[in-house]
C-alpha cells in the first residue's frame, strides 16, 4: 500500500470500527483454538502490529514487507517483528495458528496458491490458518489502488484453493454484506466526480457512526457462531484447518 496509508492504520487500528470487527473476529476463533492456553502464532503480513498487540498473551511473531510497517509495530514496542516478503517466506518452524489479513490480495504477490502450501507446511497438526481477503471484482475502486489490491476474490474459489493444498475448512463466511452495497454507490460516484484520485477509505468519522457500524459488526460476528453468509459482503473470512 502507499506509505501514507501506514500512518493511517497505526492511528486507527485501535478504535476504528472495521479493525476493531475484524480483530475481535479474529481473537474469537484463536481464544477458541486455544482452550486457555498459550499457542504459537505467526502474522503473516502484519501491518502496524495492533493485532500483534491483542495476542500478547500467546508466543507471537509477525513480518512485512513495508519498511513503514516495521517501524509502527516498533513504535508498539513489539520485539518478533520482522522484514519479510511473503512471496519468499518459507517457515522454519511450525505454529498452532498462522494468521494473514489482506495480504496474499496484493499486487506484488506472485502465486497465491503457493503461499497457501507454504501456510500449510507451516503449521502443525491440526493447527489452523485464519484469512480476511476482500471480496468481488466488482467492487475494486480507488481504495483498490491506494492499498495495493490486486486481487478480490469469490468465496468457492478461495475455498477450493484451500481444499486443493489440503486444508479442511472450519469456517468461511462472506462478511459485512451492507458494505458490499454502500461500496457500489461510492464506486458509481466515484467515477463521475473523483475520476482519477487514488486514496482510501479510511477516514475520519463521527464517533455516533463509528460507534453503531461497530455495533453492526460485533452482532454480525456474534452470528457467525452458528451462521454463515454464503451470498454477499465486502469481505470473505476463513479459518482453515491442517489435517
Amino acid at each position: 500500500m502507499l506509505p501514507s496509508e501506514y500512518k493511517l492504520m497505526y492511528e486507527y487500528e485501535t478504535n476504528y470500527w472495521w479493525y476493531v470487527g475484524l480483530h475481535e473476529l479474529i481473537l474469537f476463533f484463536v481464544n477458541k483454538k486455544s482452550g486457555g492456553e498459550q499457542l504459537s502464532i505467526i502474522d503473516a503480513g502484519c501491518g502496524t502490529g495492533r493485532l500483534l498487540e491483542l495476542l500478547s498473551e500467546h508466543q507471537t511473531k509477525g513480518f512485512d514487507f513495508s519498511d513503514e510497517a516495521i517501524e509502527f509495530c516498533k513504535k508498539r514496542e513489539l520485539k518478533n517483528v520482522f522484514k519479510q516478503d511473503i512471496n519468499k517466506w518459507s517457515p522454519t518452524e511450525k505454529y498452532n495458528v498462522i494468521i494473514s489479513a489482506d495480504v496474499i490480495c496484493s499486487i506484488g504477490i506472485d502465486d497465491y496458491k503457493l503461499i497457501l502450501k507454504n501456510f500449510y507446511e507451516g503449521l502443525e497438526k491440526d493447527g489452523i490458518l485464519i484469512l480476511n481477503l476482500p471480496a468481488f471484482e466488482i467492487l475494486r475502486r480507488n481504495h483498490d489502488k491506494a492499498v495495493f489490491v490486486g486481487k478480490r476474490f469469490r468465496l468457492n474459489e478461495l475455498k477450493k484453493a484451500l481444499i486443493d493444498g489440503g486444508f479442511k475448512i472450519n469456517f468461511i463466511s462472506y462478511r459485512l454484506p451492507f458494505l458490499f452495497f454502500v461500496i457500489l454507490i461510492e464506486k458509481f460516484f466515484q467515477k463521475i466526480f473523483i475520476k482519477n484520485n487514488v486514496e482510501s477509505d479510511l477516514k475520519p468519522i463521527p464517533n455516533f457512526l463509528n460507534s453503531i457500524l461497530l455495533f453492526y459488526t460485533r452482532i454480525e460476528n456474534y452470528f457467525f457462531r452458528f451462521l454463515r453468509n454464503p451470498f454477499l459482503g465486502s469481505s470473505v473470512f476463513v479459518v482453515a484447518k491442517k489435517i
